[in-house]
């Protein structure tokens, strides 16, 4: 999509068990169909555990690695210790050459165009400019709302400037 440029960011939200990640489980394939590389970032405010203890990569860290990288023959994970959390953009901004586009669940605080999912009974999907209004949850979305939605996210404008 775009070469040279920053990833285009989408922010998926809503209150908590609104479908968000169900919503980006639908779109994400069909982003990609559209030959775009589809990164996704979760916002994890109550912190994550990644790795276990006692394994080999968690005793790395343990004896004071200040990164250690989980290599396998599909994929790979880098766990980085950094001083604080990472804000929206420097995360972004670590995956820029490997996706157009990033689908960010969590980070309420960033701003950018937005899927919002608030049910309604009154409106299953309304399009402005910035903002799309999800009256409905993801899994009752038609295949034409669906297909709405894939454009709104085709169509970002605006690049992520870290």
């Amino acid at each position: 999509m775009n070469d040279t440029s920053a990833p285009y960011l989408i922010l998926v939200s809503g209150e908590s068990n609104v479908g968000k990640t169900t919503l980006i489980e639908r779109l994400t394939p069909r982003l990609r169909q559209r030959g775009l590389r589809v990164g996704t970032i979760k916002h994890a405010h109550h912190g994550f555990e990644l790795d276990h203890p006692g394994k080999d990569s968690w005793r790395h860290q343990q004896a004071g690695a200040t990164a250690v990288a989980l290599v396998g023959p599909t994929q790979a994970a880098w766990l980085i210790a950094t001083p604080q959390e990472l804000s929206c953009q420097e995360a972004v901004e670590r995956m820029r050459d490997q996706v157009d586009l990033v689908l960010v669940e969590g980070f309420k605080q960033t701003n950018g165009r937005q899927l919002l999912l608030e049910p309604s009974p009154s409106t299953r999907i309304r399009i402005d400019h910035d903002c799309c209004r999800i009256g409905v949850r993801p899994d009752d979305l038609l295949p034409e709302e669906l297909e709405a939605l894939v454009q709104f996210c085709v169509q970002a404008k605006e690049p992520v400037v870290p």
